[in-house]
């Protein structure tokens, strides 16, 4: 019997910078904390974006998002 899950929280408000791309916004941490080169991040943010349905949203501002867009680009 499992008695821990692993969970996580999204947030009401979804903390993406609004004047970075979407594509920025989910590269920023891993290259700058993480250090990974920044084409690695891009090419992992892409694939990340078309799990989720919003790879041609990639140079999109957050202004230009709907609620369940950010919602999805936050998660990544």
């Amino acid at each position: 019997m499992k008695i821990h899950e692993p969970i996580g929280i999204i947030f009401q408000n979804y903390n993406l910078f609004p004047h970075l791309t979407v594509l920025d916004n989910i590269t920023l941490a891993p290259h700058k904390v993480k250090k990974i080169s920044i084409n690695q991040c891009r090419k992992k943010a892409i694939e990340l974006l078309e799990k989720v349905g919003l790879a041609y949203k990639k140079d999109a501002f957050p202004h230009e998002l709907s609620g369940g867009q950010a919602q999805r680009i936050a998660i990544t």
